[in-house]
């Protein structure tokens, strides 16, 4: 692709988009913004994956096949409310209120806000997790805190929790089907902003009936870390006790399984007679099965809300984004869920279709989840706030990288409550990784060219002395250029 169409395409992009209407009036996108709860980039066909044969995203790689993949898209803080937070206000949780715990501020300023007071109709279906009424839309039905998978409960301005309305059936094709009636009976006078929020693949892992028997006679590939010693890297073994493993990693599923469904779901008679191995190579086959069944809800809803946008014809006048709150482990390191500044915790799905950006290409670009709200900003053609940390990605759908563009990224977890987890503060850059624990004084340096899957930690190799001064100035650089004012050690309460 040449620079000259480049620049032709984002021409088109900012302009033909906003072209005015017969009344002289700049016409908005239409935008529909789908996330997803702990679904991994690694479990995603358009982003790679060794579950490629078993086709597990058609709908997503769809989309990707129309639209544009983010590849490299990170998220400042992997749990979910400080994550929503985020990506909600365009700012790091040291700004937005939300480092852990805590109860989002619905009065500041969000990108719904500002969509609602350019004139779109805003409508949130789904999860929220952010402890205080949504704001900002003119439209809400919520799943009270983390929702249930079966018959769930759900919240709107005229019902609390002492009243909710309950709804029968699977919760993703409860919130697909509210969400397509969103669309069909929108105001037709206004531009819509839908944002569909699904509870999968939160654990525990519980899937649509319908997939209860896809990949039942597969066996399906382990990661090459699934067994991990974690030599050299001691701050996951301290907060375990011991090395993460696959046993651990089964419990949690199965104890969650337990807490939600009132029994185990799996069939202790099935291991009967099995040596460790085989056992534990059994447990990682149900652990990994039922991510991947739950997971399919998510895409199956993709597919149907982008045939409904075709039926409504208004699929060549809409802005699709899918992504989810961050990522999350499939079994790799042993472990299992998020929070970690490791590649599978931090990595963040991120696909955007836009009638007028480019097809089917990929992002190499470091992009974070604040980004997404001053891009859905410029693309709607509403000024972007000053204060907005994040940076619009809209040149990038028109295949050019902006000048000066951001060379790492910044991550912080404050929860050193949740699942034992030390606080952590980490720099990314395209080619190195530092992760510092300050309640150890101790660092993780990791070359991700040399080694992606970071196993070796560098920072206590003599020979690597040089390079860690540098990417502990960066980390530095990177805390002040976010603004991050709190101590190393912050005091987060639960």
């Amino acid at each position: 692709m040449t620079k000259q169409t480049r620049l032709l395409a984002l021409l088109v992009l900012l302009s033909m988009a906003g072209a005015a209407n017969a009344a002289g009036k700049k016409e908005q996108m239409n935008i529909l913004f789908m996330m997803s709860d702990d679904h991994a980039v690694q479990s995603i066909g358009c982003f790679g994956t060794i579950f490629e044969k078993y086709n597990p995203t058609p709908n997503l790689d769809q989309l990707a096949a129309e639209g544009v993949t983010f590849v490299n898209t990170f998220v400042n803080n992997s749990i979910c409310s400080p994550s929503r937070a985020a990506f909600l206000t365009g700012k790091y949780s040291h700004n937005n209120g939300v480092r852990a715990w805590e109860e989002f501020d619905g009065s500041q300023q969000t990108f719904p806000k500002l969509l609602q007071k350019a004139g779109y109709h805003t409508v949130l279906i789904g999860k929220w997790h952010l402890k205080s009424d949504p704001t900002g839309f003119d439209e809400w039905m919520i799943l009270p805190g983390q929702g249930d998978y079966f018959d769930p409960t759900f919240l709107d301005a005229k019902h609390d929790e002492k009243n909710p309305i309950q709804k029968k059936g699977y919760v993703a094709e409860i919130i697909t089907r509210m969400a397509k009636d969103a669309i069909r009976n929108r105001e037709k006078n206004k531009p819509l902003a839908i944002f569909v929020h699904h509870k999968s693949v939160h654990i525990p892992f519980l899937c649509d009936p319908r997939d209860k028997e896809w990949l039942k006679d597969e066996t399906l590939p382990e990661p090459a870390t699934l067994r991990d010693d974690w030599k050299g890297r001691p701050a996951i073994v301290t907060a375990n006790n011991k090395v993460p493993n696959i046993e651990m990693l089964h419990k949690r599923f199965d104890e969650n399984g337990i807490k939600e469904k009132g029994k185990k779901r799996y069939a202790d008679s099935a291991e009967k007679g099995m040596e460790i191995q085989e056992r534990n190579t059994y447990r990682y086959q149900y652990y990994l099965k039922s991510y991947l069944r739950t997971a399919r809800s998510i895409d199956r809803s993709m597919g149907e809300l982008m045939q409904v946008l075709k039926d409504e014809k208004i699929d060549n006048k809409t802005t699709v984004v899918y992504t989810s709150d961050q990522g999350f482990y499939l079994g790799e390191h042993g472990m299992s869920d998020k929070r970690w500044a490791y590649e599978e915790s931090v990595r963040t799905p991120l696909i955007i279709k836009h009638p007028y950006a480019l097809k089917g290409i990929k992002v190499e670009a470091l992009a974070m989840n604040i980004d997404l709200a001053p891009t859905l900003l410029l693309l709607s053609h509403i000024k972007i706030p000053s204060d907005m940390q994040g940076r619009h990605l809209v040149s990038f759908l028109a295949g050019m990288e902006p000048k000066a563009w951001r060379d790492h990224v910044y991550y912080r977890y404050y929860d050193s409550h949740g699942y034992n987890i030390p606080q952590h503060q980490a720099v990314r850059t395209q080619t190195h990784k530092l992760i510092y624990f300050p309640l150890a004084d101790r660092y993780e340096l990791f070359d991700l060219k040399a080694d992606p899957v970071e196993m070796k930690n560098l920072a206590d190799n003599p020979e690597q002395r040089e390079l860690l001064e540098k990417m502990k100035k960066k980390l530095v650089a990177a805390k002040k250029e976010a603004g991050d004012k709190d101590e190393d050690i912050y005091p987060i309460k639960r």
